[in-house]
């Protein structure tokens, strides 16, 4: 599994591509502040606000396939959250929809809240993941005052744990090709275990190598990269569109939901 696998997209060439990891970040941060803010009844400015992550998407040549293949392989753990919702809140509520009225409770409501936020929010986290390269984008964390210390152990946290996973898929590998038959629950259990802690011992000795690798190489803890971080044009422009954007849906807003 190779670590370009999650932003494998980030490095085209495309006009989002060539914007500024800090204003994109900034613009991630600030556009999923204001979505997660939305009342739970706001069904209809929620999708509005799909508009933006879409645009940034499709001018990125992003494939949409790929983006909600992400957001599915993290969608049980909050939908896990918001199916308990209907549980404990059952106050019954009335939604228009148009001419059309439903009988319904608040605890639903809040399930798809939690749904329709968790999807939006994920588009603006991929498109921000798909356009920017990793180490462009700690690079411009670094400049606006993030900890140094939380720099490193991001990008050792992005870089390395795709060398424990692919010690752990030869081991599942080797266990495959060793087994014949089922060895039942608690032997199972057993090599589990047994592989776990092989797994653990071989990842200190990964840890170790790589860390007189990098002292081998004059790491001194700065992320560094090739590319020049400078705010450019493209990027006031950019700036302009998002501010427009979110304050117009705003205006929008609070004249709908008033």
């Amino acid at each position: 599994m190779h670590h370009a696998y999650i932003d494998k997209f980030a490095y085209q060439d495309s006009v989002v591509h060539s914007l500024d990891a800090r204003v994109k970040f900034i613009a991630a941060v600030i556009f999923t502040a204001v979505v997660i803010s939305l009342p739970r009844t706001s069904f209809a400015i929620l999708f509005c606000y799909t508009v933006g992550p879409f645009a940034v998407l499709v001018l990125g040549r992003i494939p949409l396939k790929f983006v909600f293949k992400q957001i599915l392989l993290v969608s049980p753990f909050i939908l896990v959250f918001a199916l308990s919702c209907p549980l404990y809140d059952k106050t019954p509520v009335k939604i228009a929809f148009g001419p059309s009225v439903f009988q319904t409770t608040i605890g639903w409501m809040r399930c798809f809240a939690i749904c329709g936020k968790f999807i939006v929010t994920m588009l603006a986290l991929i498109a921000l993941v798909s356009t920017t390269r990793f180490s462009n984008l700690l690079a411009g964390l670094r400049k606006m005052g993030v900890p140094k210390l939380l720099i490193i152990q991001l990008g050792f946290l992005y870089r390395y744990i795709f060398v424990l996973i692919d010690t752990a898929q030869h081991l599942l590998r080797a266990r495959a090709g060793r087994t014949l038959r089922n060895l039942g629950p608690k032997q199972e259990m057993k090599t589990a275990s047994a592989m776990l802690g092989s797994l653990f011992i071989r990842s200190i000795g990964t840890a170790e190598r790589i860390n007189i690798a990098m002292q081998g190489r004059g790491f001194n803890g700065n992320w560094r990269t090739i590319s020049r971080l400078k705010i450019s044009n493209n990027d006031y422009i950019f700036g302009v569109f998002f501010v427009v954007f979110i304050i117009s849906l705003y205006f929008f807003a609070s004249t709908v939901l008033n």
